[in-house]
């Protein structure tokens, strides 16, 4: 896409539309910005669209219940429904779910794509023991409690080491932990930390619409998963 509809919900949603319109525009791309009003006839902000117009889309910053599904509606009423319809987890949840972004949209949500900040894919041998265990798969804040734990007792290990005190293990572990130097191999791969404390992981999710997902009622899949964190 080079050009780029963004539309909020007027609302809280504004932040997500904002940032979204920043960053579109720093990789070349041009913006066109509009305010879905409450009340407002969602047609009335898609007059930029053209019908078989290359490299364009919509992107929503709102809620499922702040205009998403009214939205995606009205493009495909208007024959605009080929153009991707792109927004953030604020309209996620499956078709089984009571006002969900699926249920509301019915058939006009194909075409639609959401992304999620989220965490690295779990190795394959902890996810093997975790059914085995527990008889279902393990779900992504498991997966990130566990390698937490990992990154906690490898520090703990590090600490030892050094003959740390009582009064200081508390800080000299938060020290150990997320010193830039060092790396954790856990259940999400190698982990570390940069110089805010922040993951160098920094893996999002981005999902389609299927229809015939969860038992024919619709929901979210993977379309892909990429880690824009610096190489580790």
């Amino acid at each position: 896409m080079r050009r780029l509809l963004v539309i909020d919900d007027s609302g809280d949603g504004r932040v997500i539309a904002d940032s979204v319109s920043t960053a579109f525009q720093k990789l070349g791309g041009t913006v066109i910005r509009r305010a879905l009003n409450p009340g407002a006839d969602p047609r009335d902000v898609l007059g930029p669209l053209r019908a078989g117009e290359p490299r364009m889309g919509v992107y929503f910053g709102g809620f499922a219940e702040t205009g998403a599904p009214e939205v995606r509606k009205a493009m495909v009423a208007s024959g605009l429904g080929k153009l991707p319809f792109v927004s953030w987890d604020g309209i996620g949840g499956s078709g089984t779910d009571a006002g969900s972004f699926i249920q509301l949209a019915g058939r006009a949500a194909v075409g639609s794509y959401q992304s999620s900040a989220s965490f690295a894919p779990p190795k394959a041998d902890f996810v093997n023991a975790y059914r085995a265990k527990f008889g279902r798969e393990p779900d992504v804040y498991t997966v990130a409690s566990y390698a937490c734990a990992q990154v906690i007792l490898d520090a703990l290990r590090m600490v030892a080491s050094k003959g740390t005190s009582a009064s200081g293990l508390r800080e000299a572990l938060r020290a150990d932990a997320v010193d830039p130097s060092h790396q954790y191999s856990t259940v999400l791969g190698t982990i570390g930390f940069d110089d805010n404390g922040d993951s160098r992981q920094q893996f999002v999710t981005f999902y389609r619409v299927d229809l015939t997902a969860d038992g024919g009622k619709g929901d979210w899949v993977i379309e892909k998963q990429q880690d824009y964190g610096p190489a580790p």
